[in-house]
This record gives C-alpha cells, structure tokens and sequence, in this order.
C-alpha cells in the first residue's frame, strides 16, 4: 500500500503548490474526443480537478491523504474519493481522461 507523505503538510500544499498555465491543460484536452468523465488521480487539494471540472460533465478526484481531500476545492461536478491509485474502485473504460497532476511536471 502506499504511503500517505501529504497530511501532516497540507495546509502548506494547499498554499504554495504552483498552478499550471491554460496552455498545458489545452494540450493535454486536444487529444480528448469525448469530455464526459475524467479522473484526476493522486488530486492532493484538487487544483487540476477544478480546472478539468470546468470541460467535463464529471470529474472523479482521488487520493491517499484525506487532509488532503479535506483541503480540496469544492465544485458541483466533483467528486472527490480518498483512496490509493492502486487500489480503486473504477472499472475499465470509465474514464475519457485519466491525469495525474504531479506528472504535469
């Protein structure tokens, strides 16, 4: 199972984590046919899932610290699971996106 590295810092996270420019995200939603659903895997407080959310009718956002997703912007279409990568409750084909935010980088 992995380790939880987040919670004891997530006000800080949620302070100081950088944004991403538009011009990534409309990078990364060009190779996306379909805009119903996407995972934001590994979301800490959610700042890729609020802007998924604004082109996508749902946005799933998962992770392993639940600081972390108690930190996490609140938006109608999100909704936010903690749970590990890994070990999810999703079935093949669910998603027209996947994205990790930390791979952004």
């Amino acid at each position: 199972m992995a380790k939880d590295l987040f919670s004891t810092q997530s006000d800080l996270y949620a302070k100081y984590r950088p944004t991403y420019p538009k011009e990534l995200y409309d990078h990364i939603l060009s190779f996306v046919k379909e805009k119903n659903t996407a995972w934001d895997c590994a979301t800490g407080n959610g700042q890729a899932a609020v802007v998924l959310a604004d082109h996508f009718k749902k946005v799933v956002a998962t992770d392993i610290s639940s600081a972390q997703i108690d930190k996490a912007v609140i938006k109608e279409n999100i909704e936010y699971l903690v749970c590990p990568a890994e070990s999810n409750p999703f079935t093949d084909n669910t998603f027209d996106l996947v994205t990790v935010a930390q791979a952004y980088h």
